[in-house]
């Protein structure tokens, strides 16, 4: 099969996206939301289809305010100082790294909410209250119909991960447990820079200092500024379309089973999302 100019080959297709070369290759061979060609030993990408996926990204990327984050952030401290448990998955957490894992899940809360609105004009509101020893496992607490606002007829679950990450992942408990379990999941990458408290501090006093030393030496990374954080709206999925699975590509869960799907196979579209909030 001859190539076109219609055709990107990789490089330039991780150059036009403009993304990370371990994140495309997550999206390719993982979660398969990237389309491609195999011609010989290479690959190759259809044009079209490249630049529909950027636009889609695009489409589904909010963009949260630093007031918006210092809101999030504000939110995660007191669940951590509020009693919220500091066992993780990679055993015990310092407040800070507890801080950390759910400011994610509450970015991602915020930029659904105003998804929403800025692409369906649909009013959600959030639980936003405190209450770090209760699981709440439903994140839409209201929505509005006709100027009032009333409960959901579903329940949604919101789950966050790294930009990386090409799997929407749930644990065993969030999907088996009838208390815990919601009736549609939706997912998205959060675009929050490991260095974020850095970020927000550079100006303070020390790290000021330690900013100018790193301005005067080219061979140090520089704590760059915290202007504004990137929400992929990747899709949703009905719990009954997810796939009970010991592995993933990449990770394999060595203490029991997790509830997942791939990016490429959740439901993204507009009409996807018309339809789901027809049933909200």
């Amino acid at each position: 099969m001859p190539i076109t100019n219609e055709q990107l080959n990789k490089k330039e297709t991780i150059e036009y996206l403009e993304i990370p070369e371990k994140d495309f290759k997550n999206y390719f061979e993982f979660s398969k939301e990237i389309k491609g060609k195999k011609i010989g030993s290479r690959w190759y990408f259809d044009k079209k289809d490249i630049i529909d996926w950027k636009k889609l990204k695009e489409n589904r990327t909010i963009n949260l305010t630093m007031s918006e984050y210092e809101t999030c952030f504000e939110f995660a401290i007191k669940m951590v100082y509020g009693g919220l448990s500091l066992n993780g998955i990679r055993g015990q957490r310092t407040e800070v790294q507890a801080a950390d894992d759910v400011i994610l899940g509450i970015l991602a809360e915020h930029a659904v909410k105003k998804f929403l609105l800025k692409k369906f004009k649909v009013k959600i509101k959030l639980d936003e209250s405190v209450h770090p020893e209760e699981i709440t496992p439903q994140d839409f607490d209201q929505i509005e119909e006709k100027g009032l606002f009333r409960k959901p007829k579903l329940g949604v679950g919101i789950k966050a991960s790294k930009m990386k990450n090409a799997f929407l992942v749930l644990g065993a408990n969030e999907v088996e447990f009838p208390e815990r379990k919601s009736d549609v999941y939706i997912f998205a990458r959060v675009g929050l820079p490991s260095d974020h408290l850095f970020r927000i501090l550079r100006d303070h006093s020390f790290f000021g200092k330690v900013r100018k030393f790193f301005e005067n030496h080219d061979k140090f990374r520089k704590i760059e500024k915290l202007e504004n954080i990137p929400i992929w709206i990747c899709g949703f999925s009905y719990i009954d379309e997810l796939e009970r699975v010991t592995e993933i590509p990449g990770q394999e869960f060595s203490n029991g089973h997790r509830y997942v799907k791939s990016v490429g196979k959740l439901h993204n579209s507009d009409e996807d999302w018309k339809n789901l909030i027809k049933k909200l």
